[in-house]
């Protein structure tokens, strides 16, 4: 049973559920086709698509309840269902204490069986469930688990149709609605214009008073046309600038002013490009400017475009304040709030360093971390714990440790505990803890007494071993491989002796027949029934040969892939190396795919271990094989395709298969990672692929679209490419 998904919150699950716009609509076909489906690939007589309101379940598509449009929440299954991610599956109700007594199964419609999977939006709210219900217990297979996922999709793809089309009509009717607007907005805009044209003339009569009003204000003002060359400035900017009066300043640009750095001059020079180019204003930003005793002094500055009539910028308008003073000031103030906050932190970091250690050590430890109070109750756990044990957070706060722990282990769990409060330390081997499944978990325990004012604290960490006893049926399956080589090599060798003297015998006893024919063939001196025996014995001493060379073909091949030389780096032929492969790989391949091949000729052997490349190129086959289940809409095909890029060597195997998930695809090369059923994989396969293409000097890459293919392409570096590095 998968873990329950977190609980959202659940006014934003009602408003989208409202947003959705599906409540007390009326039956559409699209939705009933979907549950009349859901009830076939189930066998069972209801299936329902159910909307969970905020005091009720409300029916949108019914199979198998005639008359019946919704019930109340509270005894609803879908209640449960929504609360979690993939199948909520209930085989018997009259066993499940959750719904045993609910009216539903008490009473009509009798519900004894009941699955149902979570609607959900984009956001990931909850809308409700598709779900289907029998009168008597059983279960689905797993076909049917996927399936009932694949139709709920379906639900959830319609929901989302319906969305977009309201969405867009809405979209429709906003920009009727922005246009009128625009229309009107145009008018206004006319009419701005025309009064800005009337106060810019206002503005060209005020220039006088401007001009007396910059010559008096403290601070200092320049204006420059597009070129940053100086038009004019005020007399504060002059003697900041170190000349005696503004005219002095007209004509020059920054680079041109006598204590201005280059530095300085082109800084000034980008800031008044960025008003001018997009024409907006830069407003109260600090910078440093040279004054002319050497000094560098902070100025906050101001800078708008200066436009004319017609919108055009034709320059830019600076003004700045020095703010040197302020600066120094601030800098104190900073200096000694630096210095309260420091010793402020200290004091807090001394108090909270014990709670910190462990909020770190349980947040990113890779093991399972408890923290009990000095009773054995648990008070916190990390994410690692939760994954392993299958339980919440919110299910193992206040739950005794020890009673985590399998009954006939519990003991010496306990004992431990009472250890652990008296010597401040223990340690367990070993120790089981139960799953949510009541499957066994084993942990390394590491526990230490954490004292924390007046709390006592146990802290207790546990190191997964399932990993170790992963490694350790890896390394006995890969003995068990190494001695199955062994014993491939041996047979191949005594089954290719007499495979070799049959052949012979084969051929003489043919080239006999045919001799004898030819001894025969005289008109009339061969009877019709030697004649019919010698054309019968000519076939089946063609088959036979045919099956010799088939058995000889299948014993080098046993003994090329038994091969243990030492892995040399050495000339390979890369088409020889696939044709063994896909030799090797016809059975997994008959059934599943075509096989499509695309050899560039001429292709220059590649620097590689022949055995090892053969391992490689297997594994990829042998994956795109069980990646292609048979269809009967369509025929997969595997490509297997190589050609020469530079001094590499490229050979892309693709497939037409299910392709593999985003989510998934950037873990596919860690080691033990697998998305197989457990027992079908041990993870290792690609993991180790891409080690040993990494050895030979090249590359592996892999791309891949869920419902079309994926294609991973290998690069290996040519025998030229290794003689012109020596």
């Amino acid at each position: 049973m998968p873990p329950p998904a977190p609980k959202r919150d659940e006014a934003q699950r009602l408003l989208a559920l409202e947003r959705s716009g599906l409540l007390d609509t009326p039956p559409e076909p699209d939705f009933d086709d979907i549950v009349q489906l859901a009830a076939e690939l189930c066998g069972t007589p209801i299936a329902l698509i159910s909307l969970v309101d905020r005091n009720r379940q409300w029916f949108k598509a019914n199979v198998g309840l005639s008359g019946v449009t919704e019930t109340e929440r509270g005894i609803s299954f879908c209640t449960h269902a929504i609360e979690r991610e993939g199948v909520l599956l209930v085989e018997d109700a009259r066993a499940d204490e959750r719904f045993a007594f609910s009216p539903l199964v008490q009473g009509e419609p009798f519900i004894r069986f009941y699955a149902g999977a979570s609607i959900q939006t984009e956001e990931g709210h909850s809308l409700g469930t598709l779900c289907v219900i029998d009168r008597r217990p059983r279960t689905l297979s797993e076909a049917q688990r996927r399936g009932l996922l694949g139709l709920k999709r379906q639900v959830e793809l319609q929901i989302r149709l319906r969305t977009q089309l309201r969405q867009a009509q809405q979209r429709n009717a906003e920009l009727e609605q922005a246009q009128e607007r625009m229309r009107s907005l145009n008018s206004y805009l006319q009419m701005e214009m025309r009064e800005r044209q009337r106060m810019e003339r206002q503005m060209q009569d005020q220039q006088t008073l401007i001009s007396s009003v910059l010559a008096h204000i403290p601070h200092s003002v320049f204006w420059k046309d597009c070129d940053s060359v100086f038009l004019g400035c005020n007399h504060q900017f002059a003697r900041d600038m170190g000349v005696a009066s503004p005219e002095e300043i007209v004509g020059r640009t920054d680079l041109e002013m006598p204590y201005l750095t280059r530095e300085h001059a082109d800084a000034f020079r980008r800031g008044d490009r960025a008003v001018i180019e997009s024409g907006v204003p830069a407003l109260g930003f600090e910078e440093t400017i040279r004054n002319p005793d050497g000094r560098e002094s902070w100025v906050m500055t101001s800078k708008v475009p200066l436009k004319n009539p017609d919108g055009t910028v034709r320059g830019v308008l600076g003004i700045y304040i020095d703010l040197s003073e302020r600066r120094r000031q601030e800098t104190v103030l900073q200096e000694a709030k630096r210095l309260v906050e420091q010793h402020a932190a200290h004091l807090e970091a001394q108090v909270c360093e014990a709670q910190a250690r462990t909020r770190q050590l349980m947040e990113y430890s890779g093991d399972a971390v408890f923290l009990l109070d000095e009773k054995g109750r648990v008070k916190e756990v990390n994410p690692v714990a939760e994954r392993l044990l299958g339980l919440s957070r919110e299910q193992l706060v206040g739950t005794f440790f020890e009673l985590l722990a399998p009954e006939n282990e519990r003991e010496v769990l306990g004992r431990a505990l009472s250890d652990l409060r008296v010597r401040g330390t223990v340690r367990l081997s070993e120790q089981g803890l139960r799953s949510v499944s009541g499957g066994r978990v084993a942990f390394d325990i590491s526990a230490s007494l954490q004292v924390a004012g007046a709390d006592r604290l146990l802290l207790v960490v546990g190191h997964d071993l399932t990993e170790k006893r992963r490694l350790e049926q890896q390394t006995l399956q890969n003995d068990r491989l190494a001695s199955m080589g062994a014993l491939a090599a041996g047979i191949a060798h005594e089954i290719n002796n007499p495979t070799s003297y049959v052949l012979s015998n084969l051929s003489f006893l043919q080239e006999w027949r045919d001799e004898l024919e030819r001894e025969l063939a005289a008109p009339g001196a061969l009877p019709a029934r030697v004649a019919e025996m010698l054309a019968e014995a000519k076939d089946v001493i063609a088959e036979s040969l045919d099956g010799g060379r088939r058995i000889r073909d299948i014993v080098r091949d046993m003994r090329f892939f038994s091969h243990t030389a030492g892995e040399d780096l050495a000339p390979v032929d890369v088409h020889a190396c696939l044709d063994f492969v896909l030799r090797m790989a016809h059975n997994a391949l008959k059934h599943a795919a075509e096989v499509r091949k695309e050899y560039e000729e001429a292709l220059p052997p590649v620097l590689a271990s022949e055995g090892r490349l053969s391992q490689v190129f297997l594994n990829l086959v042998v994956n795109a094989a069980q990646a292609m289940r048979p269809e009967a809409s369509r025929r997969h095909v595997l490509g297997v395709r190589t050609s020469r890029e530079g001094e590499w060597v490229r050979i892309d195997i693709s497939d037409t298969g299910h392709g593999i998930p985003p989510e998934v695809l950037p873990r596919i090369f860690d080691p033990f990672f697998t998305t197989k059923a457990a027992g079908s994989g041990s993870g290792l396969g690609l993991s180790i692929s891409l080690s040993l293409i990494q050895k030979m000097g090249g590359d592996m890459r892999v791309r891949s679209e869920q419902g079309v293919g994926t294609t991973f392409t290998l690069l290996l570096p040519t025998r030229e490419k290794d003689d012109s590095d020596t």
